[in-house]
C-alpha cells in the first residue's frame, strides 16, 4: 500500500469544486496509481466535514468556518466572496450587510441551509446589526442559482473562483462587500487519526491544485 500498488483512497471535496480546477483530480490520480480504488465524496463543507469526523472518508478539501472540534484543520487560502446581480450598477460601490438583507436573493446550498459556512458568515453580520436575511428562492446547485440571477430574477453571493469560470454568466456583475468577506478552503482529517498513503497522496495532490490556481492569480470579471 505504501507503494500505492494498491489501497483505497476517501477524499472529500466541497461540491463546487470544479471551479477551484479539481474536476480532473480523480482522472489525474487515476493515471498515475490505476491500482488504488477511490471514492470522492463532493458535498456540502458541512457534510464533508461531519463524514470525516464520522470516518466515513478519511480527509477532505472544506470551506472555513465548521465545528473544529475532533478535527485537524490546515487552512490553504481565502478566495473573496462578491454579490452578483444582472440588475444592480457596479457604479454604486460596494454592497452593506443593510443592502443585502433589503435585497432579492436567490441562495443555494438548501440542504445545508444556514449552516453552510458562507451563509453562516453572512447571517453573523446581519445579527450584528439586528437584521434579518430572508431569500426569495432556495435551490441546491450554484449554477441554478446563477441561472436565476442572470434572467434578474435575484441576487445571490459567489466566491471569486466561480465569478472568473468560463460558465459564468456574461450579463452578471461581481461587486465587492463594503466589509470584505472571504471564503477560506481548509484540507481537514479527524485529529490524530492516520491517513493512508493512497489518501494522503489524493490530499497532496489537491491541495497542490488550489495553491497553484492562487498563485496564477485571480481577476474578478463581471464588474
Amino acid at each position: 500500500m505504501s507503494s500505492l500498488e494498491g489501497g483505497v483512497c476517501t477524499f472529500g471535496v466541497l461540491r463546487y469544486g470544479a471551479h477551484y480546477d479539481l474536476a480532473d483530480l480523480v482522472q489525474r490520480f487515476h493515471r498515475r496509481y490505476p491500482k488504488v480504488k477511490v471514492r470522492l465524496v463532493g458535498l456540502n463543507s458541512l457534510a464533508v466535514a461531519e463524514s470525516v469526523l464520522s470516518g466515513e472518508i478519511e480527509a477532505g478539501l472544506i470551506v472555513l468556518p465548521v465545528a473544529e472540534a475532533g478535527l485537524q484543520v490546515r487552512p490553504l487560502f481565502r478566495d473573496e466572496v462578491f454579490y452578483v446581480s444582472a440588475t444592480r450598477s457596479p457604479t454604486r460601490g460596494p454592497v452593506t450587510i443593510e443592502e443585502l438583507t433589503e435585497s432579492k436573493l436567490v441562495l443555494y446550498d438548501a440542504f445545508a441551509g444556514w449552516q453552510d459556512p458562507t451563509r453562516r458568515q453572512v447571517l453573523e453580520r446581519a445579527r450584528l446589526k439586528g437584521l434579518k436575511i430572508d431569500p426569495a428562492i432556495e435551490v441546491e446547485h450554484v449554477d441554478t442559482a446563477l441561472g436565476l440571477v442572470a434572467t434578474g430574477a435575484a441576487d445571490t453571493f459567489v466566491p471569486q473562483a466561480i465569478v472568473n469560470g468560463p460558465g459564468f454568466p456574461k450579463n452578471v456583475h461581481a461587486v465587492p462587500f463594503a466589509v470584505p468577506l472571504y471564503d477560506t478552503i481548509a484540507l481537514i482529517q479527524r485529529e490524530g487519526a492516520y491517513l493512508s498513503p493512497a489518501t494522503r497522496k489524493m490530499a497532496q495532490m489537491a491541495a497542490r491544485t488550489l495553491l497553484a490556481r492562487v498563485t496564477l492569480g485571480q481577476d474578478v470579471r463581471g464588474g
